[in-house]
């Protein structure tokens, strides 16, 4: 597998915006067959993955609680309209590797492969839409970080990901997302108690009570990005590791 699909973290909104140039696509080869883009398996956290990203802003940038509501909708909307792709470039993915098991010529497995060129092109343009609409939610203080500490260099284009690196990060983001689900929609719950209170014409210090009640939820949520950033960083080799690092 090419180094460029090595996966992203899950729902990364930080990652979505950080790195705004051609989508991570998916790779054949004669190891791995993985079909399915990175950038598919975040669900809004993410950014992160799940689209609560920004675990890495300083301080003083954190996101707000309706940022990540506002991201984590976008995230939920683009995982939705997505889904029947990714489950039809899973279906190729299976029936790839069942015809490279049994032995099958390698021109049928290419044809095989070739039938998920035009969902990547849905795919990709979905994300591309994602990328700038996450964009938009960053403060022009945020994108400004974001901006300097974009990287110079990504290292070596030879580290691939084996078959079984792919199911085990795959396994560690599903179960992320899974983790984090009752926290982000705690969040958005609370964004938009806090959005109504607003609307209602409560006083800003009512409206900063309520949203005051989104910061554990959000400590956890970060907490649990930093944890699933350094379990997939624990899967890699320094080669690996070190494209990863660079993509962030």
């Amino acid at each position: 597998m090419r180094a460029r699909s090595i996966p992203l973290l899950a729902g990364a909104a930080l990652l979505v915006a950080c790195d705004r140039s051609a989508p991570v696509g998916p790779a054949a080869s004669d190891e791995v067959v993985d079909l399915v883009p990175d950038y598919a398996l975040s669900a809004a956290a993410s950014t992160d993955a799940a689209g609560i990203g920004g675990f890495r802003f300083p301080d003083d940038l954190r996101l707000t609680p309706e940022q990540k509501a506002a991201i984590a909708a976008l995230h939920d909307a683009f995982m939705t309209a997505t889904a029947d792709d990714v489950a039809a470039l899973r279906a190729i993915e299976r029936e790839a590797r069942e015809a490279r098991a049994s032995g099958r010529p390698r021109a049928e497995i290419r044809v095989i492969l070739a039938r998920a060129l035009p969902i990547h092109e849905r795919l990709d343009a979905a994300f591309r839409k994602l990328q700038a609409d996450v964009w938009a939610v960053y403060t022009a203080e945020q994108r400004a970080w974001i901006e300097s500490h974009r990287p110079r260099s990504c290292g070596s284009s030879g580290a691939r990901l084996t078959e079984e690196q792919v199911t085990q990060i795959r396994a560690l983001q599903e179960r992320f997302l899974a983790a984090v689900q009752g926290d982000l929609a705690l969040i958005r719950s609370i964004v938009a108690e806090a959005r109504a209170a607003h609307e209602a014409g409560q006083s800003r210090r009512e409206v900063a009570r309520i949203l005051a009640r989104a910061a554990e939820p959000q400590r956890r949520v970060r907490e649990a990005e930093r944890a699933l950033h350094e379990a997939i960083l624990a899967l890699l080799t320094p080669a690996q590791r070190e494209r990863w690092l660079c993509r962030r």
